[in-house]
């Protein structure tokens, strides 16, 4: 039976999942979630469909709810889902559930894996160590969202053990609504070259660059891909992220970001 994954990646972590998946069922389709930002209603072509993408706030990404709005599912037999987080998924896969139940349909399988961190707001990249630690156990995860692809399994959908983080979720996720004018404290230091590549790995078209300086529109999701894969390092939250250390997924090139990214361009 035929699969269809939707992704979002920003640094790459989504990307590098939806790949490892990808790889080991047959025919097998990748499809980018910003891709398909400009279209009404998306009408999976199997009956098999899954969605991998990070946790943001306890939840789901913007672009993801709005994408999720506009499936038509008709047609779908078994739905997956796989969330990556550093640490607490919060209620994200309850948030899936929840809006495929409003379509009558249900999410057979939820799964979570932990990456390696990219909230450069709060905190710098995990350590090498920590970071092949993680993706080693994302190798073993792997293989149990596989079976359960192949096998049409319900494994239901993976929770937290920590009630805090599923109490916190809906506080988190209402502040996701000032996400957008959340850029107004993104600057550039002296060390940028005017490359563009901020604006290109951009998934939300936020990022214009102006007299070969990077200026913010005021569309934000958050993700940080521009701080994150700046080759000078040269984009910052305010003295916030000054000294902290930026993450790519090493799985996943520049360009591959770009080209996931790039529907609005």
């Amino acid at each position: 039976m035929k699969t269809t994954i939707y992704y979002f990646t920003a640094t790459g972590n989504s990307l590098d999942v939806a790949r490892s998946i990808e790889e080991s069922l047959e025919e097998t389709e990748l499809i980018s979630i910003p891709k398909l930002s400009n279209h009404e209603i998306v009408t999976p072509a199997t009956k098999k469909v899954g969605f991998v993408f990070p946790v943001y706030d306890y939840s789901i990404p913007l672009v993801v709810k709005d994408f999720l709005s506009k499936l038509d599912l008709s047609n779908t037999s078994y739905i997956f889902a796989a969330v990556t987080c550093n640490f607490l998924p919060g209620l994200a896969l309850d948030k899936v559930g929840s809006i495929l139940k409003e379509k009558k349909k249900k999410l057979n399988s939820g799964f979570v894996i932990k990456m390696p961190g990219t909230y450069i707001a709060m905190y710098g990249a995990n350590s090498e160590k920590t970071q092949i630690k993680k993706f080693k156990q994302k190798d073993k995860k792997v293989i149990t969202i596989i079976d359960c692809i192949k096998n049409c399994k319900d494994h239901g959908i993976e929770k937290s053990k920590l009630i805090i983080d599923r109490l916190l979720a809906p506080k988190f996720e209402k502040s996701m609504d000032n996400f957008s004018t959340k850029d107004s404290s993104f600057c550039v230091d002296d060390n940028c070259i005017g490359c563009g590549i901020c604006s290109k790995v951009c998934a939300f078209d936020n990022i214009k660059i102006i007299d070969g300086k990077p200026n913010w529109q005021h569309k934000c999701q958050q993700c940080f891909a521009c701080i994150h894969l700046c080759p000078k390092t040269s984009i910052q939250i305010g003295k916030n992220t000054v000294n902290k250390k930026r993450y790519k997924n090493p799985n996943v090139s520049m360009q591959d970001i770009i080209s996931a990214n790039s529907s609005l361009k």
